[in-house]
Order: C-alpha cells, then structure tokens, then sequence
C-alpha cells in the first residue's frame, strides 16, 4: 500500500469511527452527513466520494460493527469460560449494541436495506454457521448440551431461531430501555430448556 492508499484507508477508518460513535448516541436517523463530516475533521464531499450516500455510510458501518462483533465472539469462544456465561456474555453483548442505536439496528437499518441482509445472510453461511457448530460442540463436551444431538438438528434448530428473530424484531423487548429480566430468562431457556435444570444443577 502506497502513501496514497494509506491516506485514503486512514480518511475512510476516520469518517466510519465518527459515524459508529454518532450513530451509537443519536441513532442512525438524527445524525446527518454534515455533523459526521465535522466529526471526522473532512469535507461532506469527501464522505460522499469514499461512499456514495448516506445509506452507503450506515452499511459500511453496520459491516465494520458485524465484522468487529464476529472477532470478539471467536474470542470468547476459546476463553476458559463455562458454556452458559459464554452464551450469556454474547446475549447481552447484542443487548447492548441494539441500545446503542436507539432500536434502530435491525428494524429499520436491516429489514430497509436488501444489501445488507444479503451480507448478513451471507456472512451467517459463511462464518456464523461455524461459529455456532463449534460453540454447541463445546457445549456438549461441557455436557451442557445432549451430546446425542446430531450437528445436522442443531444447525436446523439455530437457523429457525435465526429466522424467527429476523423476520418478528417487534417480539424482542424494547431496545431503548432492554427489559434484562425478560433477556435473562431468553437466555436461561435457550441453554436449559423449558424444563430447566435439574434439582442437583440447582444446588
């Protein structure tokens, strides 16, 4: 990369910290171009030549968020922590981010902009598939999860999951204010189940 090149990536890494850092207070909606440009110490031209429009910024910044979270999952996978925190700790990773854009992340960004599910959906089959095989697999050789359950029912399971959550965002608890006790027992079901633990994983 040439010092040009350099300049230019350094330019483009600049306005996308700004708009993430904007975007995370004010929601994507209230922030305009102009204050992202002033943020970013460059001309609203420049943001427009690196991306073209308003709505090519909030993608690249979606992109760059995904891409970001996707490295801290892989990370706390090979932590040498317990299964259930480990689901936890993603949970509430999700919670947070969803508040930061003021509920904006998924019912307005990702169900408006055919781009950007193509690249979830795609990242989801390329990455997250693998992700969460491994992540169940630890979970069986921690025997938390039945070690009887084929790879092929569990990958099912996560996916109608996955598609319930993406085609009713209404069902999720208000993303403004997250109802945590409602997030807990969401994560409490997915790891025990309806029926729970038992009486001596109780004690």
């Amino acid at each position: 990369m040439n010092g040009f090149e350099r300049m230019k990536e350094q330019t483009r890494r600049s306005i996308l910290d700004a708009a993430l850092e904007l975007f995370k207070s004010y929601g994507f909606k209230k922030v305009s171009i102009s204050e992202i440009a002033q943020s970013a110490n460059v001309s609203p031209v420049t943001i427009y030549n690196h991306f073209g429009s308003k709505d090519g910024l909030i993608r690249e910044v979606v992109k760059a968020l995904l891409q970001d979270m996707m490295e801290r999952y892989w990370a706390l996978l090979r932590e040498d922590r317990p299964f259930p925190e480990k689901i936890q700790a993603m949970v509430f990773d999700k919670t947070e981010i969803g508040s930061q854009f003021r509920g904006e992340l998924v019912q307005t960004v990702y169900q408006s902009d055919p781009q950007l599910r193509e690249f979830i959906d795609v990242l989801f089959q390329q990455e997250i598939n693998s992700f969460i095989m491994e992540m169940l697999e630890g979970g069986k050789r921690e025997g938390y999860v039945d070690p009887g359950l084929s790879p092929e029912a569990l990958r099912l399971f996560m996916e109608i999951l996955r598609r319930g959550v993406a085609a009713s965002p209404d069902l999720l608890p208000g993303s403004e204010e997250p109802d945590i006790e409602v997030l807990r027992q969401l994560n409490y079901i997915f790891v025990y189940g309806l029926m729970g633990r038992s009486e001596n994983e109780r004690r």
